[in-house]
């Protein structure tokens, strides 16, 4: 019993098909942890003999030292492989019973796994297991059936005849436990829903009414425990909602007290203030981005916006306002503006800045220009070099000519001969100068590469 007590967690772990044998590297590692219990386990849970020996000769071919094992080592694999070998079948069954179908034991035991590896069987395991997945069975259709608020009699009464049908064990306890959970659930459904949407508890009544009509067992204080703990929630978001949308609290009570609602007058004025909290400050960071600073504006149309003014209104815009207004008015922000051409409102920063965001904007304009050039010269600078690669190969390609014929011993040497070698020299002058062109354009390109880079650095260099 200690034993099955120990490897209960393991139990819970179980695959849920034969998991075959282990790697390797994790029987060698398993053997280095000496845990003679837990070895044992693992080979009855992956559906293997139970061997001892077999086990022991691989950890010792496999060990850093050859210690002996420890003494009651055999015993230890004994028992934890008869718990992984009840283990196996045990989850095997309660599978089969947890999807609703009869024993399948037989199966399980002509399949090519148990066959494989010559699963040692275990019936009593597996019935075990499959009593269990049985009851989780009904107790699963019996929690939907509560929960659907269907009354118990006639859905258990349902429940049994089907069991009939399908010649399948009927486990009524776990059945009515299920129902009893998912009742619960459906009352505490109901009063989750009611206050969210603003119903009073007083609907209760009603609901009891047509639950007893219908033979449903009804759980008051399942309901009112959820509905107490959501109509706060309901009064925080009617609070966050109003803030922004023109209604204020004393609209909002006089209909809840029309309806019999309870009020919570703190929390929905303490999400009301946390909402205009935001959205002043939001409102400041907004306009601190390239726009004035229009708080007196925003104020006078608050109204009309379905928004309220609050006592630190001026003091969230402002701060939220001057640190986007910061952010804005920098040079770094100015010359990136400039090179994309979008603007820059200079008038919404400090008089003292503005001369220097101007001309960062405008060395942001002249950088794109330089950009522009820079690419150009560096296209103009790649095509002169693969002409020059060309030149040189064709240069080569000719001189390997040259050599070739003058080294030619059966060569005859005529007028034809001679016009030839005159040409391939003309065309090899020709090419020398055409070479010492291209260098020149080259380091030409080159330099102006150069400059327009230093341009580049220097009008980013110089905003500061």
């Amino acid at each position: 019993m200690n034993y099955l007590t120990r490897f209960r967690p393991l139990f819970l772990a179980v695959p849920l098909l034969l998991a075959g044998c282990q790697s390797t590297m994790q029987r060698i590692a398993d053997c280095k942890v000496g845990d003679w219990a837990a070895i044992g386990h693992k080979d009855g849970v992956s559906g293997e003999p139970s061997d001892y020996v077999e086990r022991k000769d691989f950890c010792d071919d496999h060990a850093d030292d050859k210690k002996p094992a420890a003494i009651g080592a055999e015993a230890q694999y004994i028992a934890g492989w008869a718990q992984g070998n009840w283990d196996l079948w045990s989850q095997l069954g309660q599978q089969d019973g947890g999807k609703g179908l009869q024993p399948q034991y037989d199966a399980h035991v002509a399949s090519d796994e148990v066959r494989k590896h010559k699963t040692p069987l275990n019936r009593p395991a597996y019935d075990a297991g499959w009593t269990i997945g049985n009851s989780d069975y009904w107790k699963g259709l019996g929690k939907r059936s509560g929960t659907d608020g269907q009354p118990l009699s006639t859905q258990r009464d349902a429940a049994r005849a089907n069991a009939a049908g399908m010649q399948l064990r009927f486990d009524e306890a776990a059945y009515t436990d299920g129902w009893q959970i998912g009742n619960r659930t459906f009352w505490q459904d109901a009063g989750y829903t009611d206050a969210r949407n603003g119903t009073p508890d007083s609907a209760f009544r009603d609901r009891a009414a047509k639950a007893r009509s219908a033979g449903v067992q009804v759980q008051e204080e399942a309901y009112r425990a959820a509905w107490n703990g959501e109509i706060v929630n309901y009064w925080r978001n009617l609070g966050t909602q109003d803030a922004v949308s023109g209604t204020d609290f004393a609209a909002r009570s006089k209909e809840a007290r029309a309806k019999g609602l309870k009020i919570f007058e703190s929390e929905y004025r303490q999400a009301w203030e946390a909402r205009l909290t935001d959205y002043w400050r939001q409102a400041g960071a907004d306009d601190g981005y390239g726009k004035p600073f229009m708080l007196d504006d925003r104020i006078a149309n608050a109204g009309r916006n379905g928004v309220f003014v609050i006592a630190a209104t001026r003091e969230l815009y402002t701060a939220a306002w001057d640190a986007q207004n910061a952010k804005y008015c920098l040079p770094e922000n100015a010359f990136e503006r400039g090179r994309t051409n979008s603007g820059m409102a200079v008038d919404v920063c400090r008089v003292e800045l503005r001369n220097q965001l101007k001309h960062a904007y405008v060395s942001g304009q002249d950088y794109e220009v330089a950009a522009a050039k820079h690419r150009q010269a560096v296209d103009d600078a790649n095509e002169i070099s693969g002409r020059l690669n060309d030149a040189h190969r064709r240069l080569d390609r000719l001189l390997r000519e040259i050599r070739s014929n003058l080294e030619a011993k059966d060569r005859v040497v005529n007028d034809d001969t001679r016009k030839q070698d005159a040409r391939r020299e003309q065309e090899r002058r020709d090419l020398i100068d055409y070479i010492r062109q291209l260098e020149r354009q080259l380091d030409d390109a080159r330099r102006w590469v150069e400059r327009h880079e230093q341009q580049m650095q220097r009008l980013r260099r110089e905003i500061y």
